[in-house]
């Protein structure tokens, strides 16, 4: 691969970096100590983390809180999900006054800082595997205050960013007319810009697994001959990074390579395991697997209190189907925001699900029949085994799955789909135009997801003005807005320079007539 390639794939790397990079900043920016989805949890066990209790003891909760007929709904989350003491700074700990009531602006909470005096609480996260909070949190360990929590955001942030600007190179570069850019687009969702302006490990899991769906396709379906030695690594480095932050990471990785690799062709399977570096980066990858593992077991992350809140089985198969999958979860895996309470405006949701819905069904129409099986199995994996989860222990410790917890495998589903198409029926010019089109449609969206969201917290609703409200900002309203126009004008430019053409020799070669392999000793 010659030098100038090299370059223009860097610089397309720099320019979808900080095109994501400054959306999540817009968001880490605009949100209040607490706004995003458990961020409070997380700092306090960061906080914790970076002071040496690694594992934390287990909380006890009030065991009146679990009786049938009791309203799980009023259960504190710390008391029902494997959950642990950390002594942290007063600083960090807060009431929980405007979360989950959408009408509260954010002014009822203190400002994070002020008094670094040791206290004793319990945290849901307090056994959580402490890579993430080294990794993006150390900032907490010196200030406990928003310095901290700012820096600590804006880590999250850049460690996303990194994940999906090397999926959109990775997608650019190698896929069959640069397909995976336009599933890319559908994939990043307004919540995965929520998550990267949080303290928050989910954000990093979900964009692990964009770029892992997307390194595997070119290797397993893509690549003609010969093992791309970038690809493995991108691969190998999101498995890792998939993994370790949460106990679910290694169901995602079990589901994305059953998904990927079953069936597909066994020549294609040998080439990769005869090959040193992906023996290597398996290897590698196992041991984060065993290490996840090990701390969860080890921790007692995943250990629920068990209770019974007395609910029948018709009322939890009603809840878990009927109420809770659809629309709640869907609307959550594009955006519900905050702890789930805060809607975005109607017309949001169906311009993004057409938008999935033109991908998924286009491939569905026009794919072979293991292209349909593929899809339909990838889906029954994403969401089937968290809610058969959820319907089992729900009298134990009440309602907990959310939209985001799906996006791990459902972010597979745009991508597998985008690449069907480009394999059966769509050539470079209409790919070209669907990625363009998607992203005007749905790039706006994300900045008005922030606007509105910036209402909610600054003024509880009472104005859908980003700039007035009884609470704003460390660092005022108009920062946040800027950095999130700026970051999707940017990656605008990503996403059309990323589907107009190959930047290099490898996607040029992926897009010519596949030759039929030779018999061996041919």
């Amino acid at each position: 691969m010659s030098a100038v390639p090299d370059r223009a794939g860097l610089r397309l790397w720099l320019v979808a970096f900080t095109g994501f990079f400054l959306l999540h900043a817009g968001w880490a920016f605009a949100a209040p100590y607490n706004g995003p989805p458990d961020e409070q949890r997380h700092a306090v066990r960061a906080a914790g983390v970076l002071d040496g209790q690694l594992i934390a003891p287990p909380a006890a909760p009030d065991p009146a809180n679990f009786q049938p007929g009791a309203d799980y709904q009023t259960v504190k989350p710390s008391e029902r999900d494997g959950a642990g003491y950390q002594t942290v700074p007063q600083s960090l700990v807060r009431p929980r006054c405007f979360p989950q009531r959408v009408d509260v602006a954010a002014d009822c909470a203190a400002e994070p800082g002020g008094d670094r005096t040791p206290v004793t609480v319990t945290t849901d996260a307090a056994r959580y595997n402490p890579v993430y909070s080294v990794v993006t949190s150390w900032s907490l360990a010196f200030w406990p205050d928003w310095r901290g929590i700012l820096i600590s955001r804006l880590l999250t942030g850049a460690a996303i960013a990194a994940l999906l600007a090397c999926a959109l190179v990775a997608g650019a570069r190698w896929t069959r007319h640069r397909a995976l850019v336009a599933g890319l687009v559908v994939a990043a969702t307004p919540m995965l810009a929520h998550l990267g302006g949080a303290i928050n490990p989910s954000g990093v899991e979900i964009a692990a697994a964009i770029s892992l769906f997307v390194a595997l396709i070119w290797l397993v379906h893509e690549q003609r001959d010969g093992v791309h030695g970038g690809a493995v690594t991108l691969a190998g480095v999101s498995a890792a990074t998939l993994v370790l932050p949460r106990f679910t990471g290694v169901m995602w990785l079990v589901i994305i390579l059953g998904a990927v690799l079953l069936p597909s062709s066994r020549s294609r399977l040998a080439e990769l395991a005869r090959s040193r570096r992906v023996r290597v980066w398996s290897a590698v990858v196992l041991a984060c697997c065993l290490a996840g593992l090990g701390w969860t077991v080890v921790a007692g992350a995943a250990e629920p209190y068990r209770g019974d809140f007395g609910l029948t089985r018709a009322t939890i198969l009603r809840v878990a189907i009927v109420d809770d999958v659809w629309p709640n979860v869907a609307n959550q895996m594009v955006g519900v925001m905050g702890w789930a309470e805060t809607l975005m405006p109607r017309l949001v949701y169906p311009v993004w699900f057409a938008a999935f819905g033109l991908l998924v069904l286009g491939a569905l129409v026009l794919g072979d029949r293991v292209d349909r099986w593929r899809l339909v199995a990838l889906f029954v994996a994403t969401f089937a085994p968290l809610l058969v989860l959820e319907m089992l222990i729900v009298n134990q410790i009440g309602w907990f799955t959310q939209g985001r917890y799906f996006l791990p495998g459902a972010v597979g589903l745009p991508l597998l789909a985008a690449h069907i198409l480009a394999r059966h029926a769509a050539t470079a010019d209409p790919l070209r135009g669907i990625t363009r089109v998607l992203a005007v449609l749905l790039l706006p969206i994300q900045l008005v997801c922030l606007a509105y969201t910036m209402c909610r917290w600054q003024s509880g609703l009472r104005s859908l003005n980003p700039f007035e409200g009884s609470w704003s900002p460390p660092l005022g309203s108009l920062l946040p807005l800027l950095c999130g126009a700026a970051g999707i004008a940017v990656l605008f430019a990503a996403y059309w320079i990323g589907s107009r053409g190959p930047v290099s020799s490898d996607a040029t070669r992926s897009d010519e007539a596949v030759p039929s392999r030779p018999a061996p000793g041919r």
